[in-house]
């Protein structure tokens, strides 16, 4: 099992926080398993968040690779599902407590509310927390 972590960062010089603060304006986190032939890998679930999207979706969402037998919708892997904004340290601690995937060290429960902590604080100056799901109507 492998996790693939891809943001996309930049310098904001007009931060609350200081000088200079970097913000994530694209995060994509895959869950992926080994499948088929060597090197191959497929997801098990996809988060994605993306600060601009030009997509009509939700800034913030969860593609889940599974299909229950009796939908009858779309793929899971092709849905949207709506989310708030989901940190790495609350991916990491996901996949620990429900996946089974072996910490590295004994205190990873403190360090990740240490470093989720810090997230939170970062947000408490934003006008909405963890930024709007989409746009407002006539947003450009």
């Amino acid at each position: 099992m492998y996790l693939n972590v891809e943001m996309t960062l930049r310098i904001n010089r007009e931060s609350a926080k200081g000088p200079v603060l970097l913000e994530t304006t694209r995060a994509n986190y895959a869950y992926l398993q080994p499948c088929g032939d060597p090197g191959d890998l497929e997801p098990l679930f996809v988060y994605q968040y993306n600060r601009r999207t030009p997509f009509p979706y939700p800034r913030c969402h969860l593609h889940v690779h599974a299909r229950p037998q009796h939908y009858r919708g779309a793929s899971f892997s092709r849905l949207h599902l709506p989310t708030r904004r989901i940190t790495l340290e609350q991916v990491v601690w996901h996949l620990i407590q429900e996946h089974g995937v072996e910490p590295r060290r004994d205190d990873w429960h403190e360090v990740l509310w240490r470093h989720e902590g810090w997230f939170r604080d970062i947000q408490r100056d934003r006008d909405w927390p963890y930024d709007r799901p989409f746009d407002s109507p006539g947003a450009s």
